[in-house]
């Protein structure tokens, strides 16, 4: 675990009541929530700065994908294995399925995008199923740390495969289910399906008793601008944030 993991996962678990505490910023009274939403600000300055300049289409909608995997990132950090595997209902998937679906679902995209792009016109325009991973992958070894690394890396691969397309194969014919789209469509699915099991995710966490705190409900907020300054290629700058909420960390545990 980094230490801006250990970060994230401190301030998720504070309620109403310890982020009301005092906190001191600029020499001057606030409470704990401020050292998140200043955080907040932070990324929200290089995140303005950063989308100002010049992208491909196809990296902006990336970014957007990265955007909604950092707001599941914050939904879920930190669960331990009890909460993880714990079905809301059953026949209903606990959180560590809609991860493990989630990256399998990041691959077969990837894989159905590039082929969408790269093929010859000659191919044909549904990918081979055999070329496809299945929709659940194995299980993994690990916990929530694990199966966010494992997205983590799909991420990154998806990213440096797409976030570059030619405009001109931006309108390729694809097929999603059974319908017949476009390349700029099956990009713009990456964020769409991940953000949909983010909100899953909150909804089984409420149904097994682990409601969001008022903490990580802002951890998510950041965690998402993160995602997106990240998308855009702000690697120096998210380096630069996580630096200051890990100091910010250090001082509100003396708060708290």
């Amino acid at each position: 675990m980094t230490d801006f993991d250990a970060a994230l996962i401190g301030f998720a678990s504070l309620d109403e009541s310890a982020l009301s505490r005092a906190w001191t910023f600029l020499d001057k009274p606030m409470d704990v929530r401020y050292a998140l939403y200043r955080t907040l600000e932070d990324a929200q300055e290089a995140l303005v700065a950063l989308a100002a300049k010049p992208h491909a289409q196809s990296r902006r909608i990336m970014a957007l994908a990265q955007q909604a995997f950092g707001d599941l990132r914050g939904v879920v950090i930190g669960l331990s294995d009890e909460i993880l595997e714990k079905a809301p209902r059953e026949g209903e998937w606990s959180v560590g399925e809609v991860l493990r679906h989630v990256l399998s679902v990041e691959q077969r995209y990837a894989i159905q995008t590039v082929w969408a792009v790269e093929r010859k016109d000659s191919d044909p325009i549904r990918i081979p199923a055999d070329r496809l991973p299945p929709t659940t992958p194995a299980v993994i070894a690990g916990g929530t740390s694990e199966l966010l690394a494992a997205i983590a890396r799909a991420r990154a691969e998806t990213n440096r495969s797409l976030d570059n397309v030619a405009p001109a194969a931006m309108t390729r014919p694809t097929q999603w289910v059974h319908y017949d789209v476009d390349v700029r469509f099956r990009l713009h699915r990456f964020a769409a399906h991940i953000a949909e099991h983010a909100v899953q995710c909150e909804k089984a966490l409420v149904a097994v008793g682990r409601p969001l705190t008022e903490g990580r409900r802002i951890v998510h907020l950041l965690t998402a601008t993160l995602g997106e300054i990240e998308g855009l290629g702000g690697a120096e700058d998210v380096r630069r944030i996580e630096t200051r909420l890990v100091e910010r960390w250090a001082s509100v545990k003396k708060a708290i």
